[in-house]
C-alpha cells in the first residue's frame, strides 16, 4: 500500500511538473504570451495608471486547477479557462489561458498585492472566488479550486462559509489566507482569501477530510478540521442543518451553504502593537489608492521630542484598507504625506504649552491635511482599530 501511495504522488508530482513546464513553453504568462481571451495585446507596464515606478519584475506566479468533486486536476475538455491577475491599486492587468484547463504561470511580475480569478469561458465551471495574494521576489505556487456550474455538481458537493475575527478586539481580519488540504491520496492544498467583513468561503466541497489552516502577518495560525459524512464536524463541532444560511461569495454571488462560525486569531504581538482599519473621505467612500500617507509617532503627548513620521508614503488598498504591525507604544496619527524632494509639505506640528510654559500637547498645520483626526493609541499585544472618520 505503502509503495502504491508513494507511486501515485511521484506520477501525480511529475504530471504538475509537465504541466507546468508546457505553460512556460507554450508562453502562457507574462511578456511571452501578451494576448487574452480576446486576443488583444497586454501593453507594457510603463502604461499602467498609479503602477509603482520602482516596481520590478521579478516574481513567477505559477498555479494549478483542481475539481472539488473530483478532488483532482481538472480533466475537462469542454472548458475554457482563463486566469486573470490584477495589480491592487493599479490598472495592471494581465490574462492568459490554462494549459489544459488546469495549469498556467505568470512570469516577470513586479512584487506586490494582486487580485486573482479564474473564468471558465466553455460554462462547465462557476467563476472562482477572487484570491488576493502578496506576490514577493522568487516562484510563487498557487492551487486554486473550481466547482461545477450548478446542475452539474455531485450531490455530495456542498458550500460552507465562516468569520475570520481578531480575538481580542473581535474585529473582521481582512485578507487572511485560508489554505484548505484535501486529506487524500493526493494531499492537494488549495487557497481562498478572507474578505473586508472578514468572511471566506468554501464552495463545493465533495465528501471526505479537509485541513482548513488560517494565517494572517501578526496572527497566530489557526487550524481547524473539516470532516463532510453522514454528519459535517468541523474542530469538534458538529454542524446542522440549522447552520445553513445566506451568504455572498468573493464575486459577490448570493449563496446558500453551512456557516462554520466564527474564528478568532490571538494577535502575535508582545511588546509592539499594531494599527488597521479603513480610510474614509468626507463622503464616507473610501480614500483614493493612490493616495500617500505618513504614519505620525508621538511617544507620550507631552513629549518634547515632538511627533515625526515613522513610516512615510503608505499607500491604503482600493478599498481604503490600511494595515501596521510591530509598532513601538505610543500615539499615532496618519496625514497627507510630505514630499521632501518636490518639496511639498502637506503637514507640520507645533507644541501647545500650558499656563505654567510646559508642554500640554502638540498641534497641527493645517488640521484638514489630517486623515485620522485623533490621536490612536497603541498597546503592546493590540491591534488598535482605526475609527470612523468623521
Amino acid at each position: 500500500m505503502q509503495e502504491k501511495y508513494s507511486m501515485f504522488k511521484f506520477v501525480f508530482a511529475s504530471l504538475a511538473c509537465c504541466l507546468l513546464a508546457a505553460a512556460m513553453i507554450t508562453g502562457c504568462g507574462g511578456g511571452n504570451n501578451p494576448s487574452g481571451p480576446d486576443g488583444s495585446a497586454t501593453p507594457a507596464a510603463a502604461v499602467y495608471d498609479n503602477f509603482p515606478s520602482n516596481a520590478t519584475g521579478s516574481v513567477t506566479l505559477n498555479g494549478l486547477l483542481v475539481d472539488l468533486t473530483t478532488q483532482n486536476l481538472i480533466t475537462s475538455t469542454d472548458a475554457e479557462i482563463y486566469v486573470t491577475i490584477e495589480y491592487i491599486g493599479t490598472s495592471y492587468k494581465k490574462t492568459v489561458a490554462a494549459v489544459e484547463n488546469r495549469a498556467f504561470s505568470f512570469f516577470e511580475l513586479p512584487e506586490g498585492q494582486y487580485m486573482i480569478t479564474v473564468e471558465d469561458k466553455g460554462g462547465v465551471y462557476d467563476p472562482s472566488n477572487p484570491l488576493i495574494q502578496e506576490l514577493s521576489a522568487g516562484k510563487v505556487n498557487l492551487t486554486i479550486p473550481l466547482s461545477p456550474k450548478t446542475g452539474t455538481a455531485t450531490t455530495s458537493s456542498l458550500n460552507f462559509f465562516a468569520t475570520v475575527l481578531d480575538g481580542s478586539l473581535k474585529n473582521p481580519i481582512m485578507f487572511a489566507t485560508v489554505d484548505v488540504t484535501i486529506e487524500n491520496v493526493n494531499n492537494l492544498t488549495f487557497q481562498a482569501t478572507t474578505l473586508q467583513t472578514g468572511e471566506f468561503s468554501l464552495l463545493g466541497l465533495a465528501s471526505g477530510t479537509y485541513t482548513v489552516k488560517i494565517s494572517k502577518d501578526g496572527y497566530v495560525d489557526v487550524s481547524k478540521t473539516l470532516i463532510i459524512s453522514d454528519k459535517i464536524m468541523f474542530g469538534n463541532q458538529e454542524i446542522v442543518a440549522a447552520d445553513i444560511a445566506t451568504f455572498k461569495d468573493g464575486g459577490g454571488t448570493s449563496r446558500t451553504g453551512y456557516y462554520l462560525g466564527e474564528l478568532l486569531m490571538s494577535p502575535k504581538f508582545t511588546n509592539t502593537g499594531g494599527l488597521a482599519g479603513i480610510l474614509l473621505d468626507a463622503d464616507k467612500i473610501p480614500i483614493p489608492a493612490t493616495t500617500k500617507l505618513d504614519l505620525i509617532y508621538l511617544k507620550t503627548p507631552k513629549d518634547p521630542v515632538g511627533p515625526g513620521t515613522i513610516i512615510p508614503n503608505v499607500k491604503p488598498n482600493v478599498l481604503g484598507y490600511v494595515s501596521f504591525k510591530n509598532l513601538p507604544a505610543g500615539e499615532y496619527v496618519l496625514a497627507n504625506a510630505n514630499d521632501y524632494v518636490t518639496p511639498t509639505i502637506n503637514w507640520t506640528a507645533s507644541a501647545t504649552y500650558d499656563a505654567d510654559g510646559n508642554i500640554s500637547g502638540w498641534a497641527f498645520t493645517p488640521a484638514s491635511k489630517l486623515v485620522t483626526r485623533i490621536w490612536l493609541g497603541v498597546t503592546p499585544g493590540l491591534v488598535t482599530p482605526i475609527p470612523e472618520q468623521e
